[in-house]
């Protein structure tokens, strides 16, 4: 029977939390030096051959330039393929710096040791190497590291042409399992090579690349990062279940290890009202927004303010980040949550020094934005009798006036 089965990967089931610039500066290098060397070498004062690795004559630094160097478009496409669907998520875990010893060195000494190889193995030392085979190889050992908890999403399409069957969609399969068959694949083609045979392909370079990526990322604690992720989406999944104790659970255990996740506090103070804990949600509310207003993520603040309030109608943070995301929503234009929040201010920090202009502001906002004027003249009252020395006293008082009040 006759069929074919092709697949690509598609990505990874894990979010991207940065833009993965250098992934994308990498892919461009090697379509740039793909295009200049394929349609405008005659018109460039530069010998592209001078990138290619050969163990003969070449250097470390021609082990690395020679992953920037591709003569097919098969050869390119099938490495860029992989280094933006992989990479991209390795360098948003990873970071740009270890990213880039990741490519760098497992696309350097992949090669020496494709070198090496066909040195004293296939007794070919004249035989250029190039390709980026070996740095996304590198990617792909971290990424098996990194997101061993995760799936590889893989788009398919099967075809049976005797029996007029054909199917295509989206699939998952775990990553390890996904890399591992690569891996395998790469060492028994490799085995192959010994004897002579397929020597075009430089498989001692995606072996020697993945070991290289793989083991960076397990010394520099990978696996351990890998793990913790792996708590924030079982939290996750628990969520979706509705199953709060198990979730909360995972998000405590989560934010253990990184207390500046301001998200994660969000998502651990929805588990505890799913459970009935309200002083444990009031309490991860708070600092999920005392977290994001100190990471600059003042809209991100608002919302969760804004769904905190609605189980909490007193909910308050810190003074000093509490007044602050007041002046902030007055800012950007959302009155009806300034207001509450100047309110709940001056409530619950009677003794502040900034709770008089709270009360003030607060005034202001229903006067001139909802034209209340029975509220504003009660903010004016309460400035008045509770802060009698305040500077802003006389101003109440002739803004009462003007309201009739007095």
């Amino acid at each position: 029977m006759f069929y074919f089965f092709y697949y690509v990967p598609v990505g990874i089931n894990a979010p991207l939390r940065r833009t993965p610039f250098l992934t994308y500066t990498y892919t461009g290098l090697c379509v740039l030096v793909f295009v200049l060397n394929r349609f405008f070498a005659g018109y460039i004062p530069f010998d592209f051959y001078r990138l290619i690795y050969s163990p003969f004559d070449g250097s470390l630094v021609t082990a690395v330039t020679a992953a920037f160097l591709h003569f097919g478009y098969v050869h390119l496409i099938g490495n860029l393929v992989y280094l933006l669907l992989i990479g991209r998520y390795v360098e948003d875990r990873l970071g740009p710096v270890l990213f880039s010893i990741v490519f760098l060195v497992s696309a350097g000494l992949g090669n020496v040791l494709q070198g090496v190889f066909n040195t004293h193995v296939l007794n070919d030392p004249y035989v250029g190497i190039v390709g980026a085979s070996g740095a996304v190889s590198g990617l792909l050992g971290a990424a098996a590291v990194r997101f061993f908890y995760s799936k590889l999403r893989i788009a398919y399409w099967v075809f049976l042409p005797l029996q007029a069957y054909t199917r295509a969609g989206r699939s998952e399969m775990p990553v390890v399992f996904a890399i591992a068959l690569w891996f395998v694949l790469q060492v028994a083609r490799g085995s192959i090579q010994v004897g002579g045979f397929g020597t075009q392909v430089a498989y001692v370079t995606h072996i020697a690349g993945f070991l290289l990526g793989a083991g960076l990322a397990a010394v520099t604690g990978q696996y351990t990062e890998g793990r913790v992720d792996a708590m924030l989406r079982r939290a996750a999944k628990y969520m979706t279940k509705g199953q709060g104790y198990a979730a909360q659970g995972e998000y405590i255990r989560y934010v253990a290890h990184r207390p500046d996740d301001a998200d994660a506090h969000a998502a651990l103070a929805r588990a505890m009202i799913l459970t009935k804990d309200h002083h444990g949600a009031r309490k991860y509310y708070r600092r999920a927004c005392e977290l994001l207003l100190g990471q600059m993520r003042r809209g991100d603040c608002e919302t969760v303010y804004q769904e905190a309030l609605r189980g909490f109608e007193d909910f308050t943070l810190s003074p000093e980040h509490h007044i602050k995301l007041a002046f902030g929503l007055e800012r950007n234009l959302k009155p009806k949550l300034a207001v509450t929040a100047y309110e709940t201010f001056a409530r619950r920090y009677p003794k502040h020094s900034e709770s008089p202009l709270a009360l003030l502001r607060a005034a202001g906002l229903y006067l001139q934005t909802f034209t209340d004027t029975r509220r504003a003249d009660e903010c004016y009252r309460r400035l008045i009798e509770d802060y009698p020395d305040d500077v802003w006293v006389d101003f109440a008082r002739e803004q009462r006036r003007q309201l009739g009040s007095c």
